[in-house]
């Protein structure tokens, strides 16, 4: 499972990543750390993704970098957190790599939010949203006043709802607004409701979306989109563990079974 759905370490992941770029795919790469609950895990969390972004920067690939959170000190210490996101941050901007934040759990929105804005007034970034939280909507416009780009997601934790032909409106209502705007977003999903949509609502634009797909899921839809030129980006997680990363992708395979859904093949 784990490599489905991860690498073991970043020199796989950058090999992965130099064979996907050629085949149309930009990458993000995440590190497999979160819920760090002392300043030596969070320190080691912090390591880690300066490696990552180094090497990142020196293949001069279309690879970028996102962040969790709480791997970097978010559910112990907001300071500590702050300095370790901003020193991320302006690593990634001096080495030339796009930089991407992640949402967590709800109690963690605010918090990750507020980060993002801090870092927006000093360069381009990256922030997921999730269609499944009803604050979304202001958030929305919160991170496109400020210059954010939006990776929309449905959302993998606990949302305000868990109803999925609601979060699938919510995220198509949240994609309309960037759309009818024309502000460029990523929509992260794997609904075949949503993409056909997308593709439908952007073919003449196709400047306004990423379609963004995790590792393990969507081979043929996301080689066959880029092959066809859409813009397609792919989530690759790298690291030893990540049951809780697996976890969470395997429950999202099971929600789908039980509602006689599947993801895009």
């Amino acid at each position: 499972m784990e490599d489905r759905w991860s690498l073991s370490d970043l020199a796989g992941a950058l090999q992965w990543c130099t064979e996907r770029n050629q085949q149309g795919i930009r990458c993000t790469l995440a590190v497999i750390a979160e819920f760090s609950r002392t300043p030596e895990e969070s320190q080691h969390a912090l390591s880690l993704h300066l490696a990552g972004i180094h090497a990142a920067g020196r293949l001069k690939t279309r690879i970028s970098f996102s962040i969790k959170s709480t791997a970097i000190g978010i559910l112990f210490d907001h300071e500590e957190h702050a300095r370790n996101l901003s020193l991320l941050f302006h690593e990634a901007r001096d080495h030339g790599v796009p930089f991407e934040i992640d949402m967590e759990g709800s109690p963690l929105v605010e918090g990750t939010l507020q980060s993002a804005l801090d870092l927006a007034r000093e360069g381009p970034l990256t922030l997921a949203l999730q269609a499944y939280l009803d604050r979304t909507s202001h958030d929305l416009q919160v991170c496109v006043d400020a210059g954010i780009t939006v990776r929309l997601v449905k959302g993998a934790y606990r949302g305000d709802t868990d109803d999925f032909t609601r979060i699938r409106k919510q995220f198509r209502t949240h994609a309309e607004t960037l759309i009818s705007a024309g502000i460029p977003f990523s929509a992260a999903t794997h609904d075949p409701e949503l993409i056909d949509w997308l593709k439908e609502e952007t073919s003449d634009h196709r400047d306004l979306v990423e379609f963004a797909f995790l590792k393990g899921l969507a081979e043929q839809t996301k080689t066959g989109m880029a092959g066809d030129g859409w813009k397609v980006a792919e989530y690759v997680p790298y690291g030893p563990g990540g049951q809780a990363y697996i976890m969470r992708r395997e429950r999202y395979l099971k929600t789908l079974e039980n509602l006689g859904q599947a993801p895009v093949p």
